[in-house]
């Protein structure tokens, strides 16, 4: 029984650290869950981001697209405004040519051709009204030019800015596109951690249940052992067995083999080492026997069936009787025995064989 106590600590220090295991996983699996859902709100923030900037390039691309066929527009009416220029100059030249190679005689003749005052001033008007039309034709020509060439300008900034924004916007993406690669693996990884992590947590509370059965059914078991009868009569009290009497079939049968349990009669001598057993000494050898003692202050032995349980005045534990509670793993419960400290009965065992442990409360 006492062999069965002492083994009772290591085995509740087992559970115990079993049953400490299931709160540590549950720890790390809590810690785990809070990554996990941490990378994948930024996993879905990332595919935000993604899905915004993904509207702005097809925006961009929208505009740039828009803004070349509008450069082509300028193009076009900058070519035609071009081509009136020339035209307009050529027919210029062509008249200044003409007037020029025939002198101003025909002017002159247009204008005193005129039958009257006012036909002469119309006249004048006409030749004025040609030159000024040159010119101001010309000069619109090139307003327009100018106004066609700056629009073009203007448009090929826009292109230059949107195509900046489309290459900036494509690295932006180009970066989500690896930070969400690399959450997605770091998810992933968590995720497996946590599924092990749970498997662990389930082996370990499986273990701790089996750990629990085990130690409930131990616990049954001492409690089982402890109600079994306990003999409380002296070896010196008990009947003899007549080793003359016959058996059943006529014939005499030997005396049974417990004359090695020792009894009140018996004579101890002490060693030369032996000496009553103390606090300060823990081992004395008495009469062929190892004495030790155990307290009952680490063992209660509450398992114990001992009537009339006393702390005597010299610190043992007695029982009803006076006897000293004993430990022997030779000798059955309820065996009388003499010990350095007076006389003992057995009522519980797990000591080396030899070995007679008195029970105190020192």
């Amino acid at each position: 029984m006492k062999r069965k106590v002492q083994a009772i600590p290591a085995f509740l220090l087992a559970s115990v650290m079993l049953l400490m295991s299931v709160p540590v996983y549950a720890d790390e699996i809590e810690n785990l869950e809070s990554k996990t859902s941490d990378l994948q709100n930024l996993l879905n923030d990332i595919n935000q981001d993604l899905l915004a900037i993904s509207d702005e390039i097809a925006s961009t691309e929208t505009k740039i697209q828009d803004a070349n066929n509008e450069m082509f527009r300028i193009q076009d009416s900058l070519a035609i405004s071009r081509e009136n220029e020339i035209r307009q100059y050529d027919d210029m030249k062509t008249r200044i040519k003409y007037m020029y190679e025939n002198g101003n005689n025909n002017l002159l003749d247009l204008l005193f051709s005129a039958e009257n005052m006012s036909d002469f001033l119309n006249r004048a008007e006409f030749i004025q009204n040609i030159s000024s039309y040159d010119r101001e034709k010309l000069e619109n020509l090139r307003s327009i030019q100018k106004g066609i060439e700056q629009q073009e300008a203007d448009l090929t900034e826009k292109q230059n800015s949107l195509n900046s924004l489309q290459t900036q916007l494509k690295s932006q993406q180009d970066a989500l596109n690896q930070k969400a690669a690399e959450t997605s693996t770091d998810l992933a990884v968590f995720n497996q951690k946590l599924q092990a992590l749970r498997a662990e947590q389930a082996r370990a509370a499986e273990e701790a249940r089996r750990v629990a059965e085990a130690q409930k059914a131990a616990e049954a078991k001492k409690a089982a052992e402890a109600q079994k009868p306990v003999s409380t009569v002296p070896s010196g009290d008990r009947p003899q067995t007549d080793s003359t009497a016959p058996d059943a079939d006529g014939t005499q049968e030997d005396e049974k083999a417990d004359t090695d349990i020792p009894t009140q009669e018996t004579t101890y001598i002490p060693s030369e080492s032996g000496g009553a057993l103390t606090p300060s000494k823990g081992v004395v050898y008495y009469n062929g026997h190892r004495e030790t003692y155990y307290s009952q202050k680490v063992l209660p032995g509450g398992g114990l069936n001992i009537p009339g349980r006393h702390v005597a005045s010299d610190g043992t534990i007695r029982d009803a009787d006076g006897y000293i509670c004993v430990a022997s793993s030779d000798l059955p419960w309820g065996s009388i025995v003499e010990t350095s400290l007076g006389t003992g009965k057995v009522y519980d065992c797990g000591c080396a064989s030899g070995t007679i442990d008195i029970y105190t409360d020192w």
